[in-house]
Order: C-alpha cells, then sequence, then structure tokens
C-alpha cells in the first residue's frame, strides 16, 4: 500500500461511526436515579435526598469543640478584665515611686534623694518597709568608715491615695565618670496573705568627678640595670575629710624594689595613707631597678581609694588607678661589675677577705666613641683602702675613686661599633674579728662610663651608662670549742691519761660569738662517737641543749645573738656539757675524738644570708687545760 491509500484508510477510521475501528471499548451506561416529588404545591412535606446519600449527622466531637471556644472566650475576657480593671485590684503598678536628686554628683559629696511613695491602690497596703540598696563604696555621711550598703525603714500601714516622703542621704565614691545604680524597694502584705509582695524603681547618677587624684612623676625611658625613682602624690578633691586611704602598687616584671619614703605599710607596695582632708596630699617615694631587653615596655599600676574594713592591705573601693608606662631602652655603652665571678645586684661577703673586681664594657652604637672614661665611686663604711689594687687605673684615696681613661688604658682612646674590654683591680673589706665594730657594713660601687659619640655628621655628643653594685659584709659568727678536765664547771672523774676499761668523764664548753650583726636561729650542731656516753649535765640549765640517742646529735638551741665587737655579753654565749669515756684496747697509744665536727649557723640579718663557723673535732688532748699534764691524751693500760 502506497502513503496516499494509508492516509485515506486513517481517515475513514477516524470518522466512522463504528467503534470496532479505532479499538474503543463500550462506554458504561449510566444508572437511572429515581426522586421522591410531591404530587402538589401545597404538599408540607420537604423534598428528600437522593436515596443513594446518608443523612448528616451532629457528632459529639463538634459539640465539644463548640463549648471549648465559649469556655476560652469567657475565660479571656475575665482575664483582661482583672488585670486592667482597677475595682478592688491590688497591683504593685499601683504604687507610685518617685525621686528627685541629681543626675551627677562629685565623689566623696553628700547625695540627697527625695523620695515619694503613693499607694494609689482602692485598699490599704499594710507592713510597708523602704528598702534602699547602695552601690560598692557608698558610705555613711555621719562617719566615712563606716559602709552603707543598704538601708531599710519600716513605713507601716498606707492607706489607699496616701503619700509618704522620705528623705536619703550618702556620700558616693568611685570611679571618674562611673555610673552608679541605686534600688528603691517597697516591700508590703496585704490581707489575707501571708505572701510579700514589692514594687521597685532603679535611680541612676554619674560620678562626675573623683575624690583623690593621683600623679606619678619618673623618667620615660631607662637603660636596663638602672635604678629609678618614682614619686606618687594623691591629692583629696573631695570637700569631706577622706579618711583610712590607702595606695597599692602593682609592679611589673624586671622590677627589683629597693626603698621607699615612707616604708610600705604591708610587703613592699601597699602604703597606710590615714586620713586626708580636703585639699590634703601624700606622697610616696619608690626607688628600684628596671631590667629588661631593648624597647620592652614595663607598666607600674597605681591604684588609691579607700582601705577594706576586712583586709587591711587591700582597696575596699578604687577611686583611681593610674598607670606609668617606662620603655627599657639598650645602654649606648653596656657596663657590668663581676665580684669573684658573680654579678649580682648585692654580693656577701666575709670580712677582710679579697675580692676580685672585673668591669666589663661594650660599645652598642653603630658609631665609635672617642675618649672613653670609666669612673668608680668607693662608697660605705667596710672598705680596706690600704688593700685597693689597680690594674691600668688611678685610684684617689682621699675620695675613694677609681679611675680609667686614654691616659691610663689607650684602648679607651676610641671604640669601635661593637668594641669590648675589661678594667680590674682588687680590694678587701675590713676585718671586723680583729675588734673593728660597724653598724651594718657594707661597701657600694658606683661606675659610670663616658665617651664623645662620633655620629655620621662628625658632629661629637656627650653620652653617658651607669651602674650600681653593693656588697654587704656578713657577720662573723665563730665558735669557740673546747674540752677539759681539771676546769669547767663540772668535776670530772677517772684517769688521766685514759685507761682501758676504766670510765674518765671530760667537760665540753661551747662559746658562741657573734662579731657584727645581730643573727637570729643560732644554733650549734655536733654528734658525739659510739664509744662516748652522753651524761646529760649541762650549765648553765637555762640553755636549750638537746642530746639524741637515735644519731647520737647533741643541740644547742642559742637563738637570737645581739650585734657586737666579741667582747659585750651580748654578743658571747657560753653552755658546758659533760661527756663520759671508756677506752676500748684497740685505742691503745691513741687520742681518740671526743665530739665530732662542731657547726654553729644562724641567718644574717642585716646581709639576710645564713652564716657559719665550722671546729674541727675534740680530741682527749686537753691542749686548753692549765692542769693537763704532758702526754695526758694517750690510752694507756
Amino acid at each position: 500500500m502506497d502513503e496516499k491509500s494509508r492516509i485515506e484508510h486513517l481517515q475513514k477510521q477516524l470518522y466512522s461511526r463504528n467503534s470496532k475501528h479505532l479499538g474503543i471499548q463500550k462506554r458504561r451506561e449510566l444508572r437511572e436515579v429515581a426522586y421522591d416529588t410531591p404530587k402538589r404545591w401545597h404538599d408540607t412535606q420537604k423534598p428528600q435526598t437522593p436515596k443513594t446519600q446518608t443523612p448528616e449527622k451532629k457528632s459529639l466531637l463538634s459539640r465539644l469543640l463548640v463549648i471549648s471556644g465559649v469556655f476560652f472566650v469567657m475565660a479571656l475576657g475575665l482575664s483582661l478584665l482583672f488585670f486592667f480593671g482597677d475595682a478592688n485590684v491590688i497591683s504593685s503598678k499601683n504604687i507610685e515611686i518617685t525621686v528627685e536628686g541629681p543626675t551627677t554628683i562629685g565623689g566623696g559629696e553628700e547625695m540627697i534623694l527625695q523620695l515619694s511613695i503613693v499607694n494609689k491602690n482602692s485598699v490599704s497596703i499594710k507592713l510597708v518597709d523602704l528598702l534602699i540598696e547602695y552601690p560598692e563604696g557608698t558610705r555613711s555621711v555621719d562617719n566615712l568608715g563606716i559602709e552603707l550598703p543598704r538601708f531599710r525603714e519600716s513605713i507601716g500601714t498606707l492607706r489607699p491615695g496616701e503619700r509618704v516622703q522620705k528623705t536619703i542621704r550618702a556620700v558616693l565614691f568611685g570611679k571618674e565618670n562611673s555610673q552608679k545604680d541605686i534600688a528603691i524597694t517597697i516591700e508590703y502584705r496585704i490581707d489575707g496573705s501571708n505572701a510579700i509582695f514589692f514594687a521597685e524603681r532603679k535611680y541612676q547618677l554619674t560620678i562626675s568627678s573623683s575624690p583623690l587624684s593621683l600623679s606619678i612623676n619618673s623618667l620615660k625611658e631607662i637603660t636596663s640595670g638602672q635604678s629609678i625613682e618614682l614619686s606618687a602624690t594623691i591629692t583629696s578633691n573631695s570637700t569631706t575629710l577622706m579618711k583610712d586611704v590607702l595606695l597599692v602598687v602593682e609592679y611589673p616584671f624586671g622590677f627589683e624594689f629597693k626603698s621607699a619614703r615612707p616604708k610600705p605599710s604591708f610587703g613592699g607596695n601597699v602604703w597606710e595613707l590615714g586620713d586626708i582632708k580636703s585639699g590634703g596630699k601624700r606622697t610616696v617615694t619608690i626607688v628600684g631597678t628596671i631590667r629588661g631587653e631593648d624597647e620592652e615596655e614595663r607598666i607600674f599600676r597605681f591604684s588609691t581609694g579607700i582601705q577594706s574594713e576586712k583586709n587591711e592591705n587591700k582597696l575596699e573601693v578604687a577611686f583611681i588607678t593610674f598607670l606609668q608606662s617606662i620603655v627599657v631602652k639598650k645602654p649606648f655603652i653596656s657596663v657590668d661589675l663581676a665580684l669573684d665571678g658573680s654579678t649580682e645586684e648585692e654580693y656577701v661577703s666575709k670580712s677582710g677577705r679579697q675580692i676580685r673586681a672585673d668591669i666589663t664594657w661594650f660599645n652598642n652604637l653603630p658609631d665609635s666613641i672617642a675618649d672613653a672614661e670609666i669612673e668608680l665611686k668607693i662608697l660605705g663604711n667596710a672598705l680596706d683602702k690600704f688593700s685597693v689594687n689597680v690594674e691600668g687605673g688611678f685610684y684617689q684615696s682621699n675620695n675613694n675613686i677609681i679611675f680609667w681613661s686614654r691616659e691610663t688604658d689607650s684602648r679607651l682612646a676610641s671604640l669601635s661599633p661593637g668594641q669590648s674590654g675589661t678594667v680590674r683591680f682588687s680590694f678587701k673589706s675590713l676585718s671586723l674579728s680583729s675588734g673593728v665594730t660597724l653598724r651594718n657594713p657594707e661597701i657600694t660601687f658606683e661606675i659610670s662610663v663616658k665617651g664623645k659619640r662620633i655620629s655620621s655628621d662628625r658632629v661629637p655628643e656627650r653620652i653617658t651608662s651607669t651602674l650600681v653594685r653593693t656588697i654587704k659584709i656578713a657577720s662573723d659568727l665563730l665558735l669557740n670549742a673546747r674540752a677539759v678536765y681539771f676546769s669547767g664547771p663540772f668535776v670530772n672523774s677517772g684517769p688521766i691519761p685514759p685507761k682501758i676499761g676504766v670510765e674518765t668523764t671530760y667537760t665540753v664548753v661551747w662559746i658562741v660569738t657573734n662579731v657584727q650583726n645581730a643573727v637570729a636561729g643560732t644554733k650549734v650542731v655536733a654528734t658525739i662517737p659510739s664509744y662516748i656516753r652522753w651524761v646529760g649535765m649541762v650549765n648553765p640549765s637555762s640553755e636549750s641543749v638537746t642530746f639524741n640517742s637515735i644519731d647520737r646529735e647533741i643541740v644547742w638551741n642559742v637563738g637570737e645573738v645581739e650585734s657586737g665587737g666579741g667582747s659585750t655579753s651580748a654578743s658571747q654565749r657560753e653552755v658546758a656539757f659533760q661527756v663520759a669515756f671508756t677506752p676500748n684496747i684497740n685505742q691503745f697509744g691513741s687520742a681518740p675524738i671526743l665530739v665530732n665536727k662542731q657547726v654553729v649557723s644562724g641567718f644574717d640579718r642585716f646581709a639576710e644570708v645564713t652564716v657559719e663557723h665550722t671546729k674541727a673535732p675534740l680530741t682527749t688532748l686537753l691542749s686548753t687545760d692549765p692542769g693537763f699534764p704532758n702526754n695526758g691524751e694517750a690510752v694507756t693500760q
């Protein structure tokens, strides 16, 4: 079949009445529905629904839903009536609190607030209390030393429409421009309830100025290791007397406290300044040293205010805090001093001992330094002038100055960038055991290095670096130990020389002498051999001498030994005790030990170090006993 014939065949099928040609199934016939209709128009019977529909029935759930909606609407109406209606309803919103007072006030000035409380409820409120809660730092007007955290006053009953007025007075403290909140609360009860109800109001004001001002005077830049002085001046801006003023300073890392004027009240950083009247001032000066690397910043924190009643070294309220920044600069010429190799700022030495000193310098500048000079001032009361020996320098004994320059050391004529060098000298301190009595013996060195900096524009500039070192001379705490037989406070028994198998008693005498500084916690410690018996006799009996039988240790607790020249009773203490010795055959011909090594030690209060002295063991050779015979020490048969 050609293409035209196919198209004609499709057209016949499309327009044909016979569905077989289309392949369509026969349509489903509709079912006839019968209706019941009234036969006459005046028939009162309503038309019926088709017989195929189910009559509509109201469910129980629908009825419940309608009832719930009605109940919700009624409850909402009653709630609105209760909250927004005024009739016979007591509400904290109907208690009016008004406050009249300043919005700004100076710290330390008296604050006066006028309060007005009105009961706008239709019934009375009872057992009414006025409660005022003040901010931290509030004080009583009558006594600034009394803290006033809160105030409570009973008002009683407020009838409907009744008004009560109150005046509140207090002194507020705080930082400048700080905001303070005062909480005002009315507490009350109502008939028929044990609950406590309240209405409150907050009142805000600003501290316009601090009652104290703080100013700091110090250097802004300093070289590492250099001494620095900081002065803090506290001024009262209050119109009333400022009581119990406290200054607290927090030191930065690298700062070492040396001294202060006046001395700190607690530790090294808290000062009780007492009461300061209006316009009055207090000044505290702090001296110390700062160490750090080049361009490091060190910050001191100064805070002043009222002293806490609970902790006397703490601030109850900090009125003002001041941060003082100091920058550590690298010195133009570094200089250091080593005493016997030690570079500690405080060096402790025994009296009469020779000390070697090395001064090292280094040019930190990128430019050369010409005509360098090193000057060393020696201060203090403990230098032995005759012992000073200088290498490459000159010692002026009349003013205790050692001087190095290009004339004495050619290296100082010109110091190239990065160049370093060392100059040396040695000295001794006075020997305190020779009878010289000094109060707080010490030697202080003040070193300054000067020179001319030749910059790139060839203009000379004078530069200086300084250094301070102190030597404290520790006290000579001495122990004199001896054993006797024929002298001393006890009567001894037994043969001299000692005999094998026979007991001989000996007296041991200890004398502690303190040459110079007061020494605390002094004690003498020694042990006795196993063949020595502790007798237990001690003279004087008031001295604290104990013996431990387990480790065979003798301890004399001397305690405090006052400063002295070695001849006064205050600087010398003495005790004696008895021991017994029964020789063995293996000790024949020898002079056995009675007491082993003896050590006296104590804490030097001035030098702040432990000092000690050691004595050799005591034997049966009683060389200090005037009645001791020749060869009386050797054990015989």
